[in-house]
């Protein structure tokens, strides 16, 4: 079993260049600048994946100078220099699957392999039921010396629907992906995320729903703290802790109320004050307000992060989304604008598609005037 955990540690890290040649077993790194660095920490010696790129543990003894470990391979002048927090990859293992326990694997220490796009540990007594971890580790002691660990890493690898999938996807219609990083990458597969999200929601009105329950004081005001909240669906409110809720009904604003206006308790009415926090009338009484709100969804950081179940028919989508960003950023304007109509055509269908969402038997229908015996509010089924 061979296990490969991504060299992303370069990504954000101070960086600097050598202002000299230095050769094989040299011991001393003559460097433009060191102010951002941190002693102790390692250094990466080239670019990530680039042919005799290396890692060393290095110590910054003043701005333009760092010694320590010799290294293998001569540098030549410019050659980039990042201070990288951790040296080493710690490889785990459990050998009940993704229901045991991770630990360090004999041998599973590894240099962090800067010459690669990942750092490769091959597990000769592994087997396909086994699953593994990985975590950075600075060999010289330091605060905060290790990362958190990774997620679970099994033999069959990410799902179609990961983030770590529609990476590597999108690396693949790329001829040369070097300009691109895993962090870019991501945030494209958000962004696309989040427009898809909202093209669904406005078309399927029963698409990504949350509830949450808000206090709000004798001032009637209430804030809303749900991090993937987008836009109110409905609002119940109750002035007796629970026992009894009222349909409660949209107001324009404070100014859709006249002075001296009173507002029974039996009809109340809600309206915003700003992004987070809205207000119920009446607010002679404190209560809580049950609200049906449109969810964006939870950003992917995660590589097993999946696409939300009615997005994953759609993936091409995203690829075209990526691949537009990526081209615009190698100033392939023409084929950039190509792949984003591609990408908006997917979206349009997708709306189409995505309404209605249940096609499963009769439909409730809302009736907004007295029709016959029904009252205002009242439904009937057709």
């Amino acid at each position: 079993m061979v296990i490969r955990a991504a060299n992303l540690l370069g990504e954000y890290a101070p960086k600097t260049t050598l202002s000299s040649a230095v050769a094989a077993g040299a011991t001393s790194y003559p460097v433009a600048n060191t102010s951002a660095f941190t002693t102790s920490y390692a250094i990466q010696i080239g670019e990530t994946s680039s042919d005799q790129s290396e890692v060393l543990i290095g110590t910054v003894t003043n701005i333009g100078t760092i010694t320590g470990a010799a290294c293998n391979f001569p540098h030549s002048t410019d050659t980039p220099v990042y201070n990288l927090k951790f040296d080493k990859v710690v490889f785990e293992r459990s050998t009940s699957g993704t229901a045991g326990t991770a630990t360090p694997i004999t041998d599973g220490t590894v240099t962090y392999q800067a010459d690669s796009e990942t750092t490769n540990f091959d597990d000769t007594s592994g087997a396909t039921t086994y699953a593994y971890k990985t975590f950075f580790w600075n060999s010289v002691p330091v605060t905060g010396g290790t990362s958190t660990e990774s997620d679970w890493i099994t033999s069959a690898g990410f799902s179609f629907y990961s983030l770590a999938s529609l990476r590597e996807r999108t690396r693949e219609k790329l001829w040369s992906s070097d300009y691109v990083n895993d962090s870019q990458l991501n945030n494209w597969v958000n962004e696309w995320k989040d427009e898809m999200v909202n093209a669904a929601i406005s078309v399927n009105q029963e698409y990504a729903m949350g509830t949450t329950m808000i206090g709000f004081g004798t001032n009637g005001l209430g804030t809303i703290t749900t991090g993937d909240f987008k836009q109110f669906r409905r609002v119940w409110v109750t002035y007796d802790s629970g026992a009894n809720y009222v349909n409660s009904t949209k107001a324009s604003g404070p100014t859709a109320f006249l002075p001296g206006q009173v507002i029974p308790a039996t009809a109340p009415h809600h309206f915003f004050h700003g992004d987070s926090v809205f207000e119920i009338k009446p607010s002679d009484t404190a209560g809580s307000a049950l609200v049906e709100f449109y969810r964006f969804g939870t950003t992917m950081v995660n590589d097993t992060d999946e696409l939300p179940l009615p997005l994953r028919a759609y993936t091409k989508s995203f690829l075209d989304y990526n691949l537009a960003q990526a081209l615009q950023k190698d100033d392939k304007h023409a084929e950039a604008k190509v792949k984003l109509t591609e990408a908006q055509q997917a979206k349009e269908l997708f709306k189409l598609e995505s309404s209605p969402r249940d096609k499963s038997s009769q439909t409730q229908v809302e009736i907004v005037e007295s029709v016959g015996e029904f009252a205002s509010g009242e439904t009937t089924w057709g």
